[in-house]
């Protein structure tokens, strides 16, 4: 935005109104003190930039003169070289000559330090050889850098003679080895030396011998400094001797490519192989004075890193001979000395070796790998749970301690199983414990089916006088033994999958105790029938052991009991892990808490049985002849009477809830289901209608007894009784309101099957068949339809009428 338009813009902004024109003055002078402010930082910036340019070009002109200058002085070298050529008569002669004479003199250099050089050499040998018979670490192995000193100049100047003697004549390079002979031994025993000491690092340091870790790393630093040197030179000079052979001029790399090839380790690949230079051009190279050190590089970082590693595979060895046989695992408890050995590396060592060399990684690698093959050796042996326990916690200690103690970030380290090796011990873990808890469980199922089965005593009883199993109470105590192991492993896939494995393995225990209940409530009814019906025709197979009906109460209490272990397990384990493992731990016990349900409904219902099994007699009359004077009803009702008071003493609160309202539908349905006898209602002078709310009214009598709560028995006994009503209907009103009452019906117990209709239609002698018929056809329709809208609604739930038992399905079950 222009200046000017920011002005019109603000005065706009300012002169609204005609009040705004009375103060124009005011505005003037504000305006006024806004301009000022304005020039003044203008100017203050202004000045601040120009002085910022004033001095970039004081700069450029210091620059300027600068370079103007070296120009001409570099113009001035030249010519004065030119007039010294042209002022001196013979000037190639003299340059000739010169030459000659630098080559005597390196000649007789040469020839001087061939002389001396095996005196040389056996003083350094003695030197060593000195060394060698003492404690490097209580000496501190004085004389090292001068032993290292004049040996690297002795095999600085054999490297140089080697290499001009390969392009003299035949007597000189046989006679070059003759002299160098022994040179090679008292290599050895250099590198003997350092080898010693090298292995002695930590513990030079453990004796208060720093001046020696000085001494041995300065040595290290300088080798390695001198072999990156030669590998430097020997590129320029392949790369100049590749310029020659091909004739043709190039630039040779700048300071900067070189450095980064060096450093990218691109000059050990071009030294190798066919990239060495030739002995010609290193030889004219040594005689130019270019090359004045070593020619080839010597690599004693490469040897350093090579004898820690040695050194501490060695460790490992003796290690592996302290721990065998029966005492193989106790390793894992004995390796503290580890991070001992690499918290003196990281904190001491480094103290003293300069930052090129990181001795710590080098140590830290060194012993990674052995830690990580020693742990693989004990994976692959196979161990016990408790054992891979141990290994695991190892592991993580050991990556907590790096991170805790020595600073590795968390995405800087791996395990030292290797992420493989940890999946595979952590499955070996959980299908060991798998194999055992199946083991347990499955000893544990026989014991508690047996003892169900063969009901030789009475069910215990708990601390509230309930009856229970021991089985339940047991099985739990495993789970939470082995929760507790696995939690305190600190693997939280371990305690997942222990969860998962143990859950898994109740929901098969909870399907074991429903076939078993099943299969014994069969028994039982099946023995009650044969003595019922049949006296003569029973066996001994057949009998049954008494005490069914505690056993079925135990059962059930002790699936209230699982229950309240499982939450408890849910919960403990649940808060040690985040929302996500908390929230499959949850998943997982609501699993085993429907099976727990199951199971006690499954023994519920067979208590009902057993119940209703000795009331087929009362039943089996209902609407008979002889009930409307009868006292079918009353039998019923005090037998009810003595279950249900028996139980509720023995039966936990929450189950004996269920059980009594399943005991209600029973009791309902089983009177409804008298209609397969096809019975004829006697509907006149009321006698059906009085005979159902007589017997309507004992059973109501009975249930208040039971369910005292007035909200429960609202729904529990009055939400029951409330289809009788509806029955009574069916039974009583004129045919042509049946659908009306049957679409009502419908309303409250939508899955109320149309047979029940049927029943009381083959009942009711003033409709004939025909006009049945008609009346289930459109039954059948209005019931379709008010199922499928009652299924719509996400909340439904099946009411207790579709347990109305099929006429024909009865009749079967009772020919039976």
């Amino acid at each position: 935005m222009l200046i000017d338009d920011y002005a019109l813009k603000k005065v706009s902004q300012l002169i609204k109104d005609e009040v705004a024109l009375g103060s124009i003055t005011e505005i003037k002078e504000q305006l006024i003190k806004e301009k000022s402010t304005i020039d003044y930082q203008l100017r203050r910036s202004t000045e601040v930039h120009f002085d910022t340019i004033q001095s970039g070009f004081d700069a450029l002109t210091s620059s300027q003169k600068y370079v103007t200058s070296l120009k001409n002085k570099v113009h001035t070298i030249h010519e004065l070289s030119e007039e010294s050529k042209q002022s001196i008569e013979h000037y190639d002669i003299v340059k000739d000559a010169t030459k000659i004479q630098e080559i005597m003199d390196q000649t007789t250099n040469i020839y001087d330090k061939i002389l001396s050089f095996n005196d040389t050499l056996s003083r350094i040998d003695n030197m060593i050889n000195y060394e060698l018979s003492q404690d490097s670490i209580e000496t501190g192995c004085s004389g090292l850098l001068e032993i290292h000193f004049i040996l690297s100049m002795l095999r600085d100047f054999q490297e140089h003679v080697n290499v001009l003697a390969t392009v003299s004549n035949d007597d000189v390079q046989r006679t070059i080895p003759k002299i160098f002979q022994n040179s090679s031994e008292t290599i050895e025993r250099f590198n003997s030396l350092l080898e010693n000491i090298t292995y002695d690092l930590i513990e030079a340091f453990r004796a208060g011998n720093k001046s020696l870790l000085i001494r041995y790393f300065k040595i290290i630093e300088f080798e390695d400094r001198e072999d990156t040197k030669i590998k430097a030179m020997r590129y320029i000079i392949h790369s100049k001797e590749k310029e020659i052979e091909a004739t043709k001029i190039r630039k040779l790399p700048s300071d900067s490519m070189l450095y980064n090839k060096i450093n990218g380790n691109d000059v050990e690949n071009q030294i190798s192989g066919d990239n060495q230079p030739s002995n010609r051009l290193l030889a004219n190279e040594i005689l130019n004075g270019t090359v004045t050190g070593r020619i080839n590089p010597r690599n004693y970082k490469k040897f350093m890193i090579e004898v820690i590693n040695r050194s501490i595979r060695e460790m490992f060895v003796e290690v592996r001979k302290e721990y065998t046989g029966d005492k193989k695992f106790e390793v894992i408890n004995n390796l503290d000395w580890v991070l001992n050995e690499l918290f003196v590396a990281q904190k001491h060592l480094t103290e003293c070796c300069p930052r090129s060399l990181d001795i710590f990684k080098i140590y830290f690698d060194a012993y990674y790998k052995e830690m990580k093959s020693l742990m693989s050796e004990l994976v692959e042996a196979e161990p016990e749970t408790i054992i891979i326990l141990d290994i695991l916690d190892f592991d993580k200690q050991f990556t907590k301690s790096l991170m805790s103690d020595f600073g590795f970030k968390k995405d800087d380290i791996k395990s030292i199983l290797g992420d493989k090796e940890k999946e595979t011990l952590l499955d070996d873990y959980l299908n060991l414990i798998l194999m055992k808890m199946k083991e347990w469980i499955g000893n544990l199922e026989k014991t508690e089916l047996e003892i169900f089965v063969e009901r030789k005593t009475p069910p215990i009883k708990d601390a509230e006088n309930l009856l229970c199993l021991d089985g339940t109470k047991t099985c739990f105590q495993m789970f939470t033994q082995q929760a507790e192991v696995a939690a305190g492993s600190g693997q939280v896939k371990i305690l997942l999958g222990v969860i998962e494995k143990f859950c898994g393995l109740l929901n098969e225990r909870e399907k074991i105790w429903i076939r078993t209940i099943q299969s014994e409530v069969g028994r039982w009814l099946n023995y009650n029938r044969k003595c019922r019906d049949d006296p003569e025709d029973v066996t001994k197979d057949d009998e049954c052991a008494a005490g069914l009906i505690e056993y079925l109460i135990a059962v059930a209490n002790d699936q209230m009991r699982a229950a309240d272990y499982a939450v408890a397990i849910s919960q403990k384990y649940g808060d040690m892990v985040n929302k996500t493992n908390a929230h499959i731990i949850e998943n997982l016990i609501e699993g085993t808490l429907d099976g727990f349900a199951q199971v006690a409904k499954c023994s519920t219902s067979g208590l009902i049985s057993v119940i209703f099994d000795d009331l087929q007699k009362p039943y089996a009359e209902i609407f008979s002849k002889n009930w409307y004077t009868g006292n079918q009803a009353q039998q019923i009702s005090d037998t009810l009477m003595e279950y249900l008071s028996d139980v509720k003493l023995q039966m936990n609160p929450f189950v004996y809830s269920t059980f009594v309202e399943n005991v209600i539908e029973e009791t309902i349905l089983k009177f409804f289901n008298a209609l397969k006898y096809e019975h004829s209602f006697k509907i006149k002078r009321s006698k059906f209608l009085d005979a159902m709310k007589r017997d309507f009214e004992i059973f109501y009598k009975l249930f208040i007894q039971f369910v005292t709560d007035k909200e429960a028995r609202a729904v529990v006994i009055d939400g029951k009784f409330k289809f009788v009503e509806f029955f009574m209907d069916l039974c009583c009103e004129p045919s042509d309101t049946l659908l009306a009452t049957w679409s009502n019906l419908l309303k409250t117990y939508p899955d109320c099957p149309v047979t029940l209709l049927s029943g009381i239609l083959m009942c009711r002698d003033d409709i004939s068949s025909s006009n049945s018929k008609d009346i289930l056809i459109n039954a059948r329709q209005i019931e379709k339809a008010a199922l499928d809208k009652a299924k719509q609604d996400p909340d439904y739930q099946p009411t207790f009428m579709s347990n109305f038992t099929d006429r024909k399905s009865t009749r079967l079950n009772s020919s039976h």
